[in-house]
């Protein structure tokens, strides 16, 4: 069973992708996962995601 994702954090950590549906593939074979919804930014879309222990961080993908 996958990890539940703990949102109550004291931070959230982001990191900047080429590609989002990359980064939600290898999120998934490392044991995380992405969730929610794909919202757009003022110069990017982001997501949040979560590793194996069910620490929340945020993708964020810059236009082509």
């Amino acid at each position: 069973m996958p990890p539940a994702p703990r949102e109550e954090q004291a931070i959230k950590l982001f990191f900047t992708v080429y590609s989002m549906e990359e980064a939600a593939a290898k999120a998934r074979a490392l044991g995380g996962d992405v969730f929610g919804t794909v919202y757009a930014g003022p110069s990017f879309q982001m997501r949040n995601a979560y590793d194996p222990e069910g620490n929340v961080f945020q993708l964020r993908e810059a236009p082509a």
